[in-house]
């Protein structure tokens, strides 16, 4: 992971063409994410996926949201591991400055196993127990819409009732609803409850929420920060598998 290349390119500190050069001789088996803003035009050619977060803009008219409330969407790919990187650093500042900066990851949409952010996971409990809790719900088969069946309302109501329980308790710092848009937009959960419990959140509780949707739902206009991740270029479209410890 070569975090804030891009904008190190781009004020000329390190030679692009070198760097390019380097990247395309890499090892096959390697996977190279390049982050920040800027990334010149040679290097966004060479990439096989191009992910660009943007953020979307209020009128001035608008309110400003609610502090702690957080949303990743759009096509692009970088949402669910956005919210990862976010939990990961609550859970830096819960080991090295406040012990009760505890963190819940709860994932809809994803029930099974084989995910590779579980191990990850499972090892940060080891370690930490009293800072991070984690969990899924739902089948493990993709949901469409109108092919929902009966356990798919009871897999995501059973999650949204810890988040909520979860969320109002304030005993979570930072908690982190991965999926939760698509979840809404399939119709398995109403919004209100969802408006509701974000409208009531402990100012000090910070929630996170992921997830593509087409309609998107009230609760967006709550949050302090929306972001949409625009896809522009990614190897699924040539037919490339994907990437087990990368995309799943």
């Amino acid at each position: 992971v070569l975090d804030e290349l891009s904008p190190v390119l781009d004020l000329g500190l390190l030679e692009v063409e070198e760097v390019v050069r380097t990247l395309a001789a890499k090892p096959a088996r390697m996977e190279v994410i390049v982050t920040g803003r800027g990334a010149p035009r040679s290097l966004v050619q060479l990439a096989d996926l191009h992910s660009e977060m943007r953020a979307h803009r209020r009128e001035a008219n608008d309110s400003a949201g609610i502090a702690g409330i957080e949303i990743y969407t759009g096509e692009g790919k970088g949402k669910s591991t956005s919210a990862l990187g976010k939990a990961l650093q609550a859970i830096g500042r819960g080991i090295s400055q406040d012990k009760s900066h505890r963190v819940l990851i709860l994932q809809w949409l994803k029930g099974g196993s084989g995910y590779t952010e579980d191990a990850a996971i499972a090892a940060l409990r080891e370690s930490y127990p009293h800072l991070v809790d984690h969990l899924r719900s739902g089948r493990d088969a993709i949901v469409w819409r109108g092919q929902q069946q009966p356990i798919d309302y009871v897999e995501a109501e059973r999650a949204w009732e810890i988040a909520r329980a979860a969320i109002s308790s304030g005993l979570y710092k930072t908690v982190i609803l991965d999926e939760l848009n698509p979840t809404v937009d399939l119709e398995l959960l109403p919004v209100e409850p969802i408006m509701q419990t974000l409208l009531r959140k402990p100012a000090e509780t910070e929630v996170i929420i992921t997830g593509r949707c087409k309609n998107p739902p009230a609760y967006f206009d709550l949050a302090s920060v929306h972001s949409e991740m625009v896809c522009h270029k990614h190897y699924a479209e040539r037919g490339v598998d994907l990437k087990r410890g990368v995309d799943y």
